[in-house]
């Protein structure tokens, strides 16, 4: 799962009005990353874009404003992988490569009751980007006090807890 999850505060929504609400994640630069003397540095360009599923809807979708606006809306159940060859819950997962740059992307679109896209809304459709949710996807934290803060706040990781009762 993706540590710290995205969670965003929605207004200024028609509350009576549907809504798709969704993630994508998108490269943020044309970088190849390394974690080397303490930091990231730079090390070549991308690869190319890796095949593979990178949008996630929120599986309250579709929903009226009302719901949306009602409380923080999160989504602590999207999954990353770097497994292009991935099929389980290919919805719940976003492809991403190892070492590279995302930014992830909040869209809202508003939709029919069915959730079905109306050709006539696509006006109605906005896309939110924060630049401070940018990250570099690792298959293992180099940093040790990350890793204990995933470990201390990750309901999957009681075995690695020094206070774990068996």
């Amino acid at each position: 799962r993706m540590f710290p999850f995205l969670s965003f505060n929605i207004s200024v929504l028609d509350p009576s009005a549907h809504y798709n609400v969704y993630v994508d994640v998108v490269l943020a630069d044309q970088h190849h990353w390394r974690y080397q003397g303490g930091k990231w540095v730079q090390c070549g360009k991308a690869e190319g874009n890796m095949p593979g599923n990178r949008m996630y809807m929120h599986p309250d979708s579709p929903n009226t404003g009302a719901h949306w606006m009602r409380q923080e809306v999160s989504f602590s159940k999207l999954k990353l992988t770097n497994n292009k060859g991935s099929t389980n819950n290919v919805a719940q997962m976003i492809v991403l490569q190892s070492l590279h740059k995302y930014q992830p992307r909040l869209h809202i679109v508003e939709v029919k009751e069915d959730g079905s896209e109306d050709p006539f809304l696509t006006s109605k459709a906005q896309t939110f980007i924060f630049p401070e949710t940018q990250f570099i996807a690792v298959t293992a934290y180099q940093n040790a006090d990350i890793t204990q803060l995933k470990i201390d706040h990750n309901p999957f990781a009681k075995g690695f807890r020094d206070n774990y009762d068996t």
